[in-house]
């Protein structure tokens, strides 16, 4: 009897381990594949803004600065750089998408460069920083903490549905209320794409991000969404 809980202990102890080292090597693959971007890749990318008659920067330092304060970049900087930054203008909107590389810790290790592509649209109508997103754990915590620093607080429309599914950090709640009661938070509530989409108003522009490389296929379906964004945001705020 003891040699059998001997074998099923060692055989579900095999089982664990390779179920293990098989998933870090699935993660690995999947990292290395998002932070990651062939040859044939890139030339895409340099096409299609050659066709829409867009500009490319490969490396262009100190103008992330007016895109701070939020992730993925800082909350301030002064000569924050960016690279392939790509200029241009989208459904009659001023567009920038860029990527932004920080060092945090990931599964390659600590200090690993921590790659992220930035979508922004300009718009006519300023908002006081706000950030919609899906709920974490940690977010009334974080933001607390944030509060202190000028980050702003979470804020609750009352809306029970849209509360569960969304969380708002603001920094005048006011002006928050304003722009998510009607027609946008009844947009976010039903376009399937904003439960992957990040949203960070700040002033004149609109962001949203994701973690990895920029690529040609990216870009028409993240301006998209922005610019849906901003088609059902109140004109006056």
């Amino acid at each position: 009897m003891n040699e059998t809980w001997e074998t099923v202990l060692i055989v579900g102890l095999f089982l664990f381990i390779a179920a293990f080292f098989g998933l870090f090597i699935w993660v690995s693959r999947y990292v290395n594949k998002r932070d990651n971007r062939s040859p044939q890749q890139l030339e895409e990318l340099l096409q299609l803004v050659e066709s829409r008659g867009w500009s490319h920067t490969a490396w262009a330092p100190g103008q992330g600065d007016r895109y701070c304060g939020g992730e993925p970049l800082p909350g301030t900087g002064t000569n924050i750089p960016i690279s392939d930054q790509i200029v241009g203008e989208f459904r009659g909107r001023a567009i920038c998408c860029f990527e932004y590389n920080s060092r945090g810790m990931d599964v390659d290790g600590p200090n690993t460069v921590q790659r992220s592509t930035v979508f922004a649209v300009t718009s006519a109508t300023s908002v006081p920083r706000m950030v919609v997103k899906r709920p974490q754990a940690l977010d009334k915590v974080n933001a607390r903490l944030n509060a202190l620093f000028g980050g702003g607080k979470v804020i609750e429309l009352g809306d029970p549905e849209f509360d569960e599914e969304f969380r708002v950090i603001a920094n005048d709640e006011e002006v928050a209320r304003a722009v998510l009661t009607g027609p946008l938070a009844r947009f976010l509530m039903t376009d399937t794409r904003a439960k992957d989409h990040p949203l960070r108003f700040q002033g004149n522009d609109l962001l949203t991000w994701h973690r990895g490389r920029l690529r040609a296929e990216q870009i028409d379906q993240k301006l998209n969404y922005l610019c849906d964004v901003l088609d059902h945001q109140p004109a006056q705020v």
